[in-house]
């Protein structure tokens, strides 16, 4: 390998990344070399093809070994003899060698700085020829990825279980094998300065409103100036119509089954490079709360258990407050024979029914959280066995009644119902303020919270999209499967996505409100 010169690589500054290819592959060497300097993981390999000078670049580690050796470096170097022979222009070089010597079955030719080292950070190997103001881009990615597995998070009785993992074009593979259809489109953005993040946003041209997909685009489009995207998570918290709003405006799952077929009903899928959760827009609150199960089960046990998961949903808010609220203010409203139990058991308890309802909800708030931090062997353990001890020393010690216990229980079963996570954090956290509500005002404060939570879900929207359609505004069609699950044959929530959405004052990028077409 040819060394490169102190002088040369001073004369390179970072500046210089989105400029041309100079063609000297000297210069371009120092270029590079300066550019990622302390690198020990970037590669050079100098050689000869016939009378020219060339140099491939990769990063050690992103790249496929066997396809750099056997299918860019063997094939070029074994076919010096030729090139030598036959080839005398630069120009007639690089067609032998894109035509014959080059065996990658994808081939790029790129002539400025910023493309080259776009191919670079993504696994791609570069092939500079001296002489020569263009770049080759060989596919020759080889970084290593996790399988594909199990849904972690949505899992179901019955159904497919593969899962997203944290490679982008396996993700997309896994939405191509089951949407096979040439309306599938994939348009592809690079968002973060320094991260790079590839971007894909996946809908069904044919199905899909044209002013959501617009929307999608110009505020992706608007993150290009952010210094790093992660993970979809932050993406989701930078396009959403309202950040403030506990409850989720996009939806994300990390079932690829789940996401085609909510692109069947309209919606749009963004897929995240290193994140195995795809984003899903528009999101309705009634489809936060429905399960794959609910439809790769029989109508009627799907109808069945949606209703028991709305039943669990509201044990899981209102429960404790109800509780509260009728204990301390409206004890004639509990049977004679209730009311005497409650009393007899609360009998010694130091503390109002509030604060009770406070500290058990906070602590298996506590074990819940201590449970997803532990061990998955023994996270499980400890919060059952957890819960145990202190439920019982709470009672033995005169801390709680026991009905506090119950309450507690079903409300934390219910909220076990939920069929996501983004669902289950607006229930969790809208209890305690319902909670004080219901120690200061009762049942009416119980009910001014309940309407206050109505209030903002009717003024909330999701890509112009009412959060509570197909309730508010009401569509007969499209609420016929909110909670009756229809059967195969009836189209769902296509009506919804495809009536033209109404963007909020400011929330358009270009601070002005849109008026679809």
């Amino acid at each position: 390998m040819q060394k490169v010169r102190k002088a040369d690589l001073k004369a390179v500054t970072s500046s210089e990344k989105n400029a041309e290819i100079s063609g000297v592959l000297t210069q371009d060497i120092a270029h590079l070399q300066k550019l990622f300097e302390r690198c020990s993981d970037f590669v050079c390999r100098e050689f000869q093809i016939g009378s020219s000078k060339a140099a491939i670049f990769y990063f050690d580690g992103m790249v496929k070994t066997e396809t750099v050796n056997d299918e860019i470096l063997r094939s070029l170097i074994l076919e010096t003899r030729m090139a030598k022979s036959e080839q005398t222009e630069k120009n007639r070089l690089t067609d032998f060698l894109e035509q014959h010597a080059l065996t990658v079955g994808e081939i790029e030719r790129v002539d400025t700085w910023a493309e080259a080292l776009a191919a670079l950070y993504v696994g791609d190997t570069l092939l500079l020829l001296d002489g020569c103001e263009e770049a080759f881009v060989l596919n020759s990615k080889g970084f290593p990825q996790r399988s594909v597995d199990k849904a972690g998070n949505e899992k179901v009785l019955r159904g497919p279980e593969e899962a997203f993992n944290e490679t982008l074009r396996v993700n997309t593979a896994l939405i191509r094998k089951r949407v096979k259809s040439y309306n599938l489109k994939m348009e592809s953005l690079t968002l973060g300065v320094n991260t790079q993040t590839k971007v894909v946003l996946a809908y069904l041209e044919d199905v899909a409103n044209p002013s959501i997909v617009a929307e999608a685009k110009k505020r992706l489009e608007s993150l290009q100036g952010v210094k790093g995207i992660m993970e979809s998570s932050g993406i989701e918290q930078m396009i959403e119509d309202n950040p403030q709003s506990v409850f989720p405006q996009i939806q994300y799952s990390e079932r690829p089954d789940r996401v085609c077929q909510a692109m069947t009903e309209g919606r749009i899928a963004i897929l995240v490079d290193g994140s195995p959760n795809v984003l899903i827009i528009p999101a309705l609150l009634v489809q936060l709360l429905q399960s794959p199960d609910d439809y790769y089960n029989r109508a009627k046990a799907g109808t069945f258990m949606r209703f028991i998961r709305y039943i669990g949903i509201a044990v899981a808010l209102l429960f404790p407050s109800l509780y509260v609220a009728i204990t301390s203010y409206h004890p004639e409203m509990l049977p004679l024979n209730l009311l005497l139990s409650i009393a007899a058991a609360r009998e010694g308890v130091p503390f109002p029914a509030f604060v009770e309802a406070l500290l058990m909800a906070l602590a298996f708030e506590l074990l819940r959280e201590a449970s997803l931090r532990m061990p998955s062997a023994i996270g499980n353990t400890i919060g059952i066995v957890g819960a145990l001890v202190i439920g019982e020393a709470a009672v033995s010690a005169n801390l709680v009644a026991p009905q506090m216990i119950v309450v507690v229980s079903l409300t934390a079963i219910g909220s076990f119902t939920l069929p996501s996570i983004e669902a289950s954090y607006p229930v969790r956290l809208l209890r305690f303020p319902l909670m004080i509500l219901a120690a200061i005002l009762g049942l009416y404060g119980v009910m001014l919270g309940v309407i206050a939570i109505l209030i903002h879900l009717i003024k909330l929207k999701s890509f112009g999209y009412p959060y509570l359609a197909p309730l508010a505004p009401l569509s007969v069609s499209g609420a016929k499967d909110m909670f009756i699950r229809r059967s195969r044959k009836d189209v769902r929530q296509k009506v919804l996505f495809q009536q033209s959405p109404q963007y909020s004052v400011g929330r358009s990028l270009d601070g002005t409100k849109i008026i679809p077409e």
